[in-house]
């Protein structure tokens, strides 16, 4: 079976070292964004997870503990951290998807998984302090169920661009209906 991409995970053979996690990212960053450059603080480092992280448990305890309109203080109104991350590119989002991948699979490995809004929501709080100008979006089905139910979803992005699910847009089939934080200004 051939494939038209070289794989991502090359076979390990006797005698030959095996790839760091740093150097598949780094193959994984070029197959991507390609010869792109890169500024040096766009890309996440790993002591910054921790806050992050703690930002995100601590969104979602309080979504699943007091409700929505409580937890919605919480998310950071102004983004902090370097310049370079309050943007709203492919490079931005592709490194803004690689820290939320990070973040939530800690969360998850530290707290417990929970719904998509509540999920959403303790992303968007990480990213927001790990500097990038991440938003919530509430969507509605546009195609009726089978089983007749409507379900409402959520999910971060940064501007127009998803962090979560499948990248290149909004989940399939949903139109947008609320975004938060309500006050942010659209970056892109």
């Amino acid at each position: 079976m051939s494939s038209l991409a070289p794989p991502l995970v090359r076979p390990v053979r006797p005698g030959h070292r095996t790839e760091s996690r740093r150097d598949l990212r780094d193959r994984l960053r070029r197959s991507v964004l390609g010869d792109v450059p890169v500024h040096p603080s766009i890309p996440v480092r790993d002591a910054e997870l921790p806050a992050a992280t703690l930002a995100c448990l601590r969104m979602g305890r309080t979504f699943r503990t007091r409700g929505l309109a409580a937890a919605l203080p919480l998310l950071p109104a102004t983004v902090n951290g370097p310049q370079e991350r309050n943007r709203c590119d492919e490079i931005t989002a592709f490194y803004a998807r690689e820290a939320a991948w990070r973040v939530l699979g800690l969360a998850r490995t530290l707290g417990r998984r929970g719904l998509c809004l509540h999920e959403s929501l303790g992303v968007c709080a990480a990213l927001r302090r790990l500097g990038f100008p991440a938003e919530v979006v509430i969507g509605y089905p546009v195609i009726e169920v089978a089983d007749g139910t409507d379900e409402l979803h959520a999910w971060p992005v940064l501007g127009s661009l998803p962090l979560t699910g499948r990248p290149g847009g909004r989940p399939l089939n949903y139109v947008e209906l609320q975004r938060y934080p309500e006050e942010a200004a659209p970056c892109c």
